[in-house]
Order: C-alpha cells, then sequence, then structure tokens
C-alpha cells in the first residue's frame, strides 16, 4: 500500500476508535463536549508551533472524573491523549492526531493564603490572571513567559515555562509548594496531603521503589549527578526532569518535579499550588542601544554582574519589526542599520533603594559603550507599552514574513560567559544556512536567545536545509557551548530527534527507564519529548496557504483567544484563519472534495453566524489582524440575490423598520407580563425549531425603548454653545429593566446632562429611522451601510455638525462613524461626558458599587479608564467585570444566536460583587444580555450620572 493509502487508512482505523470512544463515555462528557466531525478536529489540529495533526477526537473535560473516564476509554480503544491548555506551546507538544483533551472551563481555581506568598491555580487560569490576583500583595507567580497574557497554568507546568525576569530559580520547577497530578492508570495524588501521599504509595509500590532505585542509580553516578548540575545550572527544557532525582530524596517529591517539565507525557496535573515572589511596585525600564550584537550582549554580561531584573536582547533585525511603534521613538534616531538594543527593567521595594540599583546598571552598561546615554524610565504606561513590544515580538516579526511561510522558531540557552560569543556563531549559522532574514533576540540575562525564521516547505530543498540548519545547530550549542537547544519552550516534537546528542546516552536511558516507569503504556503525548525516528521534526508540519490578504499574515499563536466570545462555544480567531487556510488549500488542489464541502457546510454556522465581529482578537494580537473584518467580508461575499433584495428594501425604509421593531419588542414585554417568561419563551422556542431559527429569541432583558427624546427647551443661556446630539437607534428601540433608582432612559438622560452642564443640545430632523449603518456592516451589506449612513451623515450636517460636536450614545456607532467614509466625526458619549460635561456637574449622590462592563467597541476606543472615571463619580466603589471581554450579544446576535451570548456570560453572576443593585455600559443591547445574565438590570452610563446629577 503506497504511503498516502496507509495514512487513509490510519485515519480511518483512528475515526472509528474516535466513535467508540465517544460512546463510552455517553452519560460522562455531554455530547457538545466530544468532537469528531472534520470542521472542529481541523480546528484544533494546530497550537503556536510550525506542526499540525488533525486529532480524531477532541474532548473538552472540566473534572478529574471526566480525565479518568477518557484515559480508561482512549486506552480501550487504543488512541493516545494528548492533554491541551492554551495550546500556546511553540515546539509541538500540544498536538496530536489520537485524542486531544482540551482543559475546559472546571479548571478555573484560584485560591490566595492570606499573605499572599502562595497561591493554588487550576490549569485553566491564564498566568496574567494569576498575578492580576496577587497585585494587591505586591506578589506574582515566579514563571513570568511573553505569552503571559495568553498562556494557562497547565502549559506552564507541563513545559516548566520561565520568561524574562523568571531566570531559573523562579521557575514552576523551584517554586512549586504542591501538586495535584493524575497518572495514566487514573491514580490520583495531592503531594500537599500526608492521607493522599500515604495513599498513593500503597497503591503504586512500585513506581515508589522504582523511583527509589533510580535515585540511588543516579547518586552512584558522580559523572552523571555532575551533568544534570550543569544542564540545569541555566534555563533547559529538553528531555525530563533529572534534576529530581539529584535534589529530592522523597520518592513522591521525585515524581512530582518530574512531572513538571513532562509535556503531558508522565500524567496530568490538576492542580498546583505556587510559592509567590516579590513583584516590588518601584520599576524603571530603559532600552539601551549598542552597535554590535557582541557589545550589546557584553553589556547584559556587564548587568548579570551587577545584578537586574530583566534584560532582553533584540538584535536590530528584529528591532526593524517594531520601530514604527510609538514606544520606540526616543531610540530610533540613535539606531544604525547593524545596532541591537537591550531592554533593562529594574525593580526595587522602595525608591531609595530602585535609585541605587539604577546608578549600578547604568554605570555597568556605560562602561561597555552604548550608542546613547542610558536613559530609565518610570512611567507605568511607557514601561507596559515596551514590554508589549518584546512580548509580542514574536507575532510581529512573523507578520513580516512572506506571504505562504511558516514561522520557524527555537530558543537556546549557553552559560552567560559564553552568550556574546555565540550570539555571533547563530547569526552565522543562519545565515550559512539560508536564513539571512532570520531575527535573534531574547531573555539575555538568563543566557537565552530565540531566534526565528520563516521557510515554505513546499519548495525544492526547504526540508534538507532546515534538517542541516537543525543539526549543525545542534553540534553548536549541546556540543560546543555546552548549552541547552530547548531553554524554556519545551522538547516536543522540534527537539526529540536530538534530545540523546545533547544528554549523551547514559541520561538519555535514564529518560527512557523514567517513562517506561511511570507511563509504561505510551498512552500519554507518545512521539513527544523521547522520539526514536530522528527525523520527527520533518514531519507534520503546517501549511500556511495564503487564504485572506487580510489575516494571511497570523501565524497562529492564539494570542487572540482568551477575549474572543466564541471561544469554547463555537471557533476561536486562530481557529477561523486556520480553517479558511485548509478550505482555501483544498480547493485550489482539488485533493479532498468531501473535506472541502465539510469545511465550508461547518464554517457557515461556527465561523461566520456565532463570530461577534467585534474585532477584540485585533486589540491583543501585536499585528492587529482582524479576523472579524474577515468574517465581515465572508459574510458580504455571501449575500447575494434574495437576502441582499431584503437588505436594500430595508435600508430604503429603516423608519418602518424601527416601528415594527418596537412594537415586537412592546408586545413580548406585555406578553411576559400577562402570560410569563416562561409561555413566551416556550411559543417562541417552537417558531424558531419551526423556522430553522430564522426568528429571534426575545430575551428576558428586552424592555421597550423610549424611542426619540423630545427637545430640551432653553431655560436660558447656553454658555457652552451647541452640541449635535445623535440618539442610536439601539438606544432608542431597547430600554433598559426597571430600578430603585428612577433612571431616564439613555436618550432623555442624555438630553438632560447636556442641558444641565451648559450646552444647547440639538438632534438631526427626522430622526425616526436613522441610523449610521453599522448594523448593516455587521451582517456583511457595506453598499447598504454607506446608503444609510449617508442620510445621517448628511442629516448631522444640517443640524450644524460642522461647526459643532457631534455626540452619540452608543460606543458601536460611535466607532463605526470614526470609520465611515463622509461622515463627521462623532465623539462616543463616555468621552465627551467626561471631558466635557462632568467638570460643569455637581454630583448629589452616589451608589455604593457599581458593576461597569467595557463592551467591545469602547475597549477599541480605549476608553476603559474613561468609563471607570464616569463609574466612580457616580458610585464608592467600581466592580469592573473581568470575566467578560464582548458580551456576545453582537447587535441582534443575541437574539438570533442567544447560545452566544449565554457562552460569553457565564461567569458574569460570580462577577458581580455582593450588594450591587446595578450595572453600566454604553450599548443598549449589550445591557439586554447582562441584564438577563448577570442577575442585575444593567443601565446606560449616561443614565446614571444623569441620576447622581440631578438637583
Amino acid at each position: 500500500m503506497n504511503e498516502l493509502g496507509t495514512r487513509s487508512n490510519r485515519q480511518m482505523q483512528r475515526a472509528s476508535a474516535a466513535a467508540r470512544i465517544v460512546e463510552r463515555l455517553e452519560g460522562v462528557i455531554r455530547p457538545d463536549r466530544l468532537m469528531t466531525d472534520p470542521l472542529y478536529t481541523y480546528a484544533y489540529s494546530g497550537d503556536a508551533s510550525f506542526y499540525r495533526l488533525v486529532p480524531a477526537l477532541v474532548a473538552i473535560v472540566n473534572t478529574e472524573a471526566e480525565v479518568q473516564a477518557l484515559l480508561v476509554a482512549a486506552r480501550a480503544e487504543g488512541l493516545p491523549v494528548t492533554f491541551r491548555a492554551a495550546g500556546t506551546s511553540l515546539s509541538g507538544q500540544a498536538v496530536t492526531d489520537g485524542v486531544l483533551a482540551v482543559l475546559g472551563d472546571g479548571w478555573r481555581k484560584i485560591e490566595i493564603s492570606a499573605d499572599g506568598h502562595r497561591i493554588t491555580l487550576g490549569p485553566s487560569i491564564i498566568v496574567a490572571q494569576a498575578n492580576r490576583a496577587l497585585k494587591a500583595h505586591n506578589r506574582r507567580i515566579g514563571p513570568d513567559p511573553a505569552s503571559q497574557a495568553s498562556c494557562k497554568i497547565g502549559g506552564v507546568v507541563a513545559n516548566n515555562s520561565s520568561g524574562m525576569c523568571c531566570g531559573v530559580a523562579q521557575n514552576t520547577y523551584h517554586t512549586m509548594h504542591r501538586l495535584r497530578m493524575m497518572t495514566s492508570d487514573g491514580q490520583v495524588l495531592d503531594s500537599g496531603d500526608p492521607q493522599s501521599r500515604a495513599a498513593f504509595a500503597a497503591a503504586r509500590p512500585d513506581l515508589v521503589d522504582g523511583l527509589s532505585a533510580l535515585r540511588a542509580k543516579v547518586r552512584g553516578d558522580n559523572e552523571l549527578v555532575d551533568l544534570i548540575r550543569r544542564k540545569y545550572a541555566i534555563k533547559n527544557t529538553v528531555g525530563y526532569s533529572l534534576n529530581a532525582l539529584v535534589d529530592h530524596d522523597d520518592p513522591i517529591d521525585i515524581l512530582t518535579h518530574l512531572m513538571v517539565g513532562s509535556e503531558g507525557t508522565l500524567g496530568f496535573v490538576s492542580e498546583i499550588t505556587y510559592d509567590t515572589v516579590p513583584d516590588h511596585p518601584f520599576k524603571a525600564t530603559a532600552v539601551v542601544p549598542y552597535a554590535t550584537s557582541h557589545k550589546a550582549l557584553q553589556g547584559v554580561q556587564a548587568l548579570a554582574a551587577v545584578g537586574v531584573s530583566a534584560a532582553e536582547f533584540m538584535e536590530r533585525r528584529a528591532l526593524a519589526t517594531v520601530e514604527d511603534k510609538p514606544a520606540m521613538a526616543s531610540i530610533v534616531p540613535s539606531l544604525t542599520d547593524s545596532s541591537p538594543a537591550v531592554l533593562v527593567e529594574i525593580m526595587g521595594a522602595d525608591a531609595e533603594g530602585l535609585e541605587a540599583e539604577i546608578e549600578k546598571a547604568t554605570s555597568a552598561m556605560q562602561a561597555v559603550g552604548p550608542l546613547s546615554p542610558v536613559q530609565f524610565t518610570r512611567d507605568a504606561e511607557l514601561q507596559a507599552a515596551l514590554w508589549d513590544i518584546r512580548k509580542g515580538l514574536f507575532a510581529s516579526a512573523g507578520a513580516t514574513r512572506e506571504q505562504g511561510t511558516i514561522m520557524l522558531t527555537e530558543d537556546v540557552a549557553v552559560p552567560i560567559d559564553r552568550l556574546a560569543d555565540v550570539a555571533d556563531d547563530l547569526r552565522t549559522l543562519l545565515d550559512d544556512c539560508g536564513y539571512p532574514d532570520a531575527i535573534i533576540f531574547g531573555h539575555a540575562l538568563a543566557g537565552n536567545l530565540h531566534f526565528q525564521m520563516a521557510e515554505n516547505f513546499t519548495r525544492p530543498g526547504a526540508l534538507q536545509k532546515f534538517d542541516r540548519f537543525m543539526r549543525e545547530l545542534g553540534e553548536l550549542v549541546s556540543i560546543r557551548y555546552k548549552g541547552s537547544l530547548k531553554a524554556e519552550h519545551g522538547t516536543g516534537r522540534a527537539i526529540a530527534a536530538f534530545v540523546e546528542a545533547e544528554w549523551g546516552p547514559r541520561a538519555y536511558q535514564l529518560m527512557r527507564e523514567i517513562k517506561a516507569l511511570i507511563e509504561p503504556e505510551n498512552l500519554l503525548n507518545p512521539g513527544v519529548l523521547l522520539n526514536d525516528d530522528k527525523e520527527i521534526h520533518l514531519k507534520n508540519l503546517k501549511s500556511m496557504t495564503a487564504a485572506d490578504e487580510i489575516v494571511d499574515m497570523c501565524i497562529e499563536c492564539g494570542f487572540c483567544e482568551k477575549v474572543c466570545p466564541s471561544a469554547g462555544f463555537t471557533l476561536t480567531p486562530r481557529q477561523r484563519i486556520a480553517v479558511t487556510r485548509e478550505t482555501a488549500r483544498l480547493a485550489a488542489s482539488g485533493e479532498d472534495p468531501a473535506m472541502l464541502q465539510a469545511l465550508e457546510d461547518g464554517f457557515e454556522h461556527a465561523g461566520l453566524d456565532t463570530c461577534a465581529a467585534c474585532n477584540l482578537c485585533s486589540t491583543v494580537c501585536p499585528v492587529g489582524i482582524e479576523t472579524g473584518t474577515m468574517v465581515l467580508g465572508k459574510r458580504a461575499g455571501e449575500r447575494r440575490g434574495l437576502s441582499h433584495s431584503i437588505a436594500g428594501m430595508i435600508a430604503a425604509n429603516t423608519g418602518l423598520v424601527e416601528s415594527a421593531m418596537s412594537a415586537a419588542v412592546g408586545a413580548q414585554h406585555v406578553a411576559r407580563r400577562v402570560i410569563g417568561d416562561g409561555v413566551v419563551e416556550g411559543i417562541a422556542a417552537a417558531a424558531r425549531t419551526l423556522t430553522g431559527d430564522r426568528l429571534p429569541r426575545p430575551s428576558r432583558g428586552l424592555r421597550p425603548g423610549p424611542g426619540a427624546p423630545r427637545p430640551v427647551p432653553p431655560t436660558g443661556e447656553a454658555p457652552l454653545g451647541k452640541v449635535v446630539y445623535f440618539p442610536s437607534c439601539a438606544a432608542r428601540m431597547f430600554g433598559s429593566d426597571r430600578t430603585e433608582f428612577d433612571l431616564l432612559p439613555v436618550p432623555e438622560a442624555m438630553m438632560a446632562l447636556l442641558a444641565r452642564a451648559g450646552y444647547a443640545p440639538v438632534m438631526p430632523q427626522h430622526l425616526h429611522g436613522m441610523c449610521c449603518g453599522q448594523p448593516f456592516k455587521s451582517k456583511g451589506f457595506p453598499e447598504e451601510a454607506r446608503k444609510v449612513g449617508s442620510r445621517l451623515a448628511d442629516a448631522l450636517r444640517e443640524a450644524g455638525s460642522e461647526s459643532c460636536s457631534v455626540v452619540t450614545d452608543a460606543s458601536t456607532c460611535a466607532l463605526h462613524m470614526r470609520g465611515a467614509e463622509d461622515m463627521p466625526p462623532a465623539s462616543d458619549s463616555v468621552e465627551f461626558l467626561l471631558d466635557a460635561v462632568l467638570p460643569h456637574l455637581t454630583i448629589e449622590r452616589r451608589l455604593p458599587v457599581v458593576a461597569v462592563h467595557h463592551n467591545c467597541s469602547a475597549q477599541r476606543l480605549r476608553e476603559q479608564p474613561r468609563t471607570e472615571a464616569l463609574a466612580a463619580a457616580c458610585a464608592d466603589d467600581v466592580a469592573v467585570l473581568t470575566s467578560i471581554t464582548c458580551c456576545g450579544f453582537a447587535g441582534d446576535k443575541g437574539l438570533f444566536e442567544p447560545e452566544l451570548n449565554a457562552h460569553a456570560l457565564r461567569f458574569v453572576r460570580a462577577d458581580v460583587p455582593q450588594g450591587c443593585k446595578v450595572g453600566v455600559t454604553t450599548v443598549s443591547t449589550c445591557a439586554t444580555g447582562l441584564t438577563e445574565h448577570a442577575g442585575i438590570p444593567f443601565v446606560g452610563l449616561a443614565s446614571l450620572l444623569e441620576w447622581a446629577s440631578r438637583p
């Protein structure tokens, strides 16, 4: 049988086994969390590495019982199991063609000791979330990977991830206080519980005795002990954590420390307690340019001698990918065509101590000879911007690659005294092997360099070129400089073929014995970390087919996923892009028509209908890729025939539509009061079923709106002059739930506030039916959006927009109006109320606490500080809802795709503090969904400000 036939037969066998696993798990894991269809298995086929394997089954697991049942079923059917947290792994350790067990919502535990010196975390917690929770104690966890805003604790433990300030001493291995884990046979061990330790030892005496024997074997070999100590004196994630056999005596402690960095090949980690480290509140940051990389790294060596918190090296070619960022403005004039820079951070417990450390660091760097004087900044905003540049360098550089290429990345470490030399040799190696455009950067203070380059493996000779480079890299780093081929990214598939060459045969055999002792069935993540195939690093490589110029530069890092409201419900931005690429590849090649049809059919709902198109993904993407814009384009491409005619009819008759919508909302509200929520929802559900979900589901938070507000008659002079106010169609059609505070509807509140502050508010004539066009654009009708928007633009000009300010009350409308053609510039209500209205008001009353939702448009407008400042004017305590990114209501998606709204708000009730009676947002439709799911009414921020300042 040829290779293609063998692969097809294997896929069929695995698909059959996956189907049987699903049957075995009936009643244990919900069917919607067990996915075997082509769309979803492909969507989960890639992590942030350059490898892709399509799983036979994707299982979303939430409890230890589910993991145990999954392992039993997978073992019975002969399919291996790979665990995934965030999927930001860079070495291919989170992909499989077996069972991919993705950690769901059940692992979001955070518990902090009273003094903040310990934190207990579930594996689904993002590192940045843990650190935010510790902020009040001026503490943080030790590991601080560059992807900390996206990566999760499960992956950090599995890879022993480190980062920019972490070094060796503060990684998971050294700061772990306690670990809760499960071996592949389902045995659970909690290392912090004496009873659990005793029970595990009694259940697995073979494991306890075997680890004791391995410990004795290692300690009887002085040469091996010396090798282990030398290897772990620097950053090293190649192979298993052999230092566990040297550092610990108790077999249980050896086991838990072997789990760290084992990449899911020895067991599953369900919980960890860290000993936290200080996060000093006083910080200073500098970017220091040097003439050459050698000079820059000599500067880092000098810093290592005096001691700083972090020193990040960025080669000139790396800086070129980010030098347009505003934070780089002060350094760019000092750069030459070849000059790199070092990003330095110093932390101190107090201002005096910080100043002393700055003086020492400055003297050390100046002695080496930088291109410009060393200048540290204490500006927190600039510091954050500089670190964002460094943290996003991987993706920023990836976006500059040639279209259709894969971004390859590796990271190495050497003793700090060899760092300058190895950087020179590494640059020479990259150039000699045909990667002159590669960039080098990294955590230089720990002797750790990262580098990345682009390659198109469809080109003749590309695989051979990469293979040569990897083998020569191993010789350079492992042998000549006695360093680590993987400093912090984990071994994965990328380095599995080179573990023995780096460690030598005795240490490698020891790793084989560890795997055979702890996980003899090879059920967990086989082929990762240890692999007999010496060409495994060249197999199962991603294809990056050009599919849409909006997203073609995406490297699938996954940074976007944490903010996507549909993540965990249907698809994430990364997954939408991956499926779009594969669809384009299949369409061009014609190789698998059935797969192409399955992807196209499935993408209609999962990729298009349930995308909120909020584009929050662009706010965390280092290169600002707007997956929502791609989705809007695809929607527009599909809107033909009848749907286009209907959109044109609606655009021509927006007044009738507004009247009909208002009537419908009012009717459902009356019906709820007369016959009850249950009956109304039952009727609506039946109607939706009969029409294939084409009818909306009336939300419990839906209230009839006030319509257009009445003009406010002048009561005297308006000292601040005229302002044009456009009440959005959403604010006119949808109202807020009743509260005990006698709040005005948003349009009336806006008019009252403007007049109260001293303005003469005017509105466009013939307001009924007036719309900015954003709803049409979001549904894929850009031409209709322009037509409708142009009518509003004309009305605004007639009202005087060319001579005074224009303000609207919905962040979504403000954002759309700013980007629309021929539209007068408009301020969002938050911006205008804070800057131009609040200073002229007197606050008469305040709430004890108010919940605040930052809707997606407000986030894209960067209005969070303004929103919180306005809320703080109305309440003693402002509780920002941190569990929400975009609420998923997305105009009317909350009515037609209510599951998206429910999923996006699934944690919101726990986010609302006790005693909080009201929440605020700046979009009426968002308030509808929030009111239904949060348990308290949400109102417009303008309504609350009017109440607070009402005489």
